[in-house]
């Protein structure tokens, strides 16, 4: 940021002659436009009566003739014409008071108060009436300026602000204008800047356009201020860039993970690194995230079917569990949970409990071979059979006998005359699988 002094060309233009405004008020106009007097007007005497509504009496006789008077009306005010040409200090001094009653204060600008009050300081800087007039002037130019800069009228504080300057160039009206317009010019900037910075190119514009736009700016410095904004902009936007290569590179690695951990079966474990835990995982990338969770439930209803058949029943379960969670259709769910139930009925079913967790309503004991009385023989079998949904015994078979083929068909018919209570597992009555050994000694 330059100094503040740097972006108002205020001061430059105290040496340039201000533009002269031509504005007729009242009759005002004719005490500048001074008409040549003949030679015989020229000891025309001059009475101004401004308080009582200007009336002029004009004296002015040839010689011979009677003199007249003629009195102007005095309804409304108006500004004496002179016939004769004003000169000198005190027709200098008559003028701005003049103007100053009439409010013409500053502009326009060859007709104003500070205009006459400037011509007298010209001739003779330090006229004491004309110095202190002045200053009683520009304290209610101030109040003016002040009041202009309050409703940001800036335009009109600056035009008074640089006639002011030609003769009070540090006037306190000057040096507020200058520093109330440097000031908004450096919030425009700075907000202009911030706007840039947090991407908002088109506001930052806009701010510059308007500070650019303040009266006595200095062309020089918003081209500064552009170059430095279009450098802001230029490394804003390698930075985002950059930001969104970062980002695609993340996105594409975390697809690549989910993807790589579908494929491998790391569907819900191990923790962290399963494809569940990583589709959990919050980003921002809603598109990859709908793909890749409708690839996660084919490969979980997949997965779940494949372990119902293969018996890996916990497994599947908690596939189907988490499928649920990622929104697979209800029916297909149902059928899944129906062909799980039945799986884990049937394992039940298959799986060898002790005959000691049955309760056995019936009992046969065998009889004892003839064969083997005679022969003393002793000895075992073991047989596997199941209990069916009716407390019966059924697929009866002999596992091992000792000795082999003696005892085994005492010991089948004694067990197939057994009975027991009916099995029931996860609410259902089911038939159940289950071994026995019987023991053939003599007495």
């Amino acid at each position: 940021m330059t100094d503040a002094k740097d972006n108002s060309s205020l001061p430059l233009l105290l040496g340039i002659s201000g533009t002269i405004l031509v504005v007729a008020v009242g009759g005002w106009f004719f005490l500048e436009q001074e008409e040549p007097v003949p030679p015989s007007a020229q000891s025309a005497s001059i009475a101004a009566q401004p308080e009582i509504g200007l009336a002029a009496i004009d004296n002015t006789t040839e010689p011979g003739e009677p003199e007249t008077a003629v009195v102007e009306p005095a309804a409304a005010p108006a500004i004496e014409v002179l016939d004769a040409p004003t000169t000198g200090v005190d027709a200098e001094l008559r003028k701005a008071r003049l103007a100053a009653d009439a409010d013409i204060l500053v502009m326009p600008a060859a007709q104003s108060a500070l205009h006459y009050y400037g011509r007298i300081l010209d001739a003779d800087p330090g006229h004491p009436i004309a110095t202190a007039e002045l200053d009683a002037m520009l304290a209610r130019v101030a109040r003016s300026v002040t009041q202009h800069l309050e409703a940001e009228e800036f335009d009109q504080a600056y035009q008074i602000a640089v006639l002011v300057a030609k003769q009070r160039p540090e006037h306190a009206l000057v040096i507020e204008t200058q520093q109330t317009l440097d000031d908004y010019t450096e919030q425009l900037v700075e907000q202009a800047i911030q706007d840039v910075r947090d991407g908002n190119d088109e506001e930052g514009m806009l701010a510059i356009t308007t500070a650019q736009s303040l009266p006595g700016r200095n062309p020089d410095y918003f081209t500064a201020i552009r170059e430095s904004v279009a450098e802001i902009q230029d490394a804003r936007q390698a930075a985002e860039r950059d930001q969104r290569q970062r980002a695609d590179n993340a996105r594409s690695a975390w697809v690549q993970s989910v993807r790589g951990a579908i494929a491998r079966g790391d569907l819900i474990s191990p923790e962290g690194s399963s494809a569940r835990d990583l589709l959990a995982e919050r980003n921002n990338w809603s598109d990859e995230q709908t793909q890749l969770s409708g690839e996660m439930l084919v490969a979980l209803v997949d997965t779940a079917k494949s372990h119902v058949e293969t018996e890996l029943l916990d497994e599947a379960g908690a596939l189907i569990d988490v499928a649920s969670e990622f929104g697979a259709d209800a029916d297909e769910l149902s059928g899944l949970r129906t062909s799980l139930e039945n799986a884990i009925i049937e394992k039940q079913s298959s799986t060898l409990v002790p005959l000691s967790n049955l309760v056995q309503t019936k009992a046969a004991s065998p009889q004892y071979p003839r064969r083997a009385t005679r022969a003393n023989l002793t000895g075992y079998v073991d047989l596997l059979f199941t209990v069916t949904q009716a407390g019966q015994t059924a697929d009866i078979e002999v596992s091992r006998a000792e000795p082999e083929a003696v005892f085994d068909a005492a010991a089948i018919k004694a067990v197939t005359a057994w009975e027991f209570q009916p099995v029931e597992y996860r609410g259902q009555i089911i038939s159940q699988r289950t071994a026995a050994r019987l023991v053939f000694r003599l007495e």
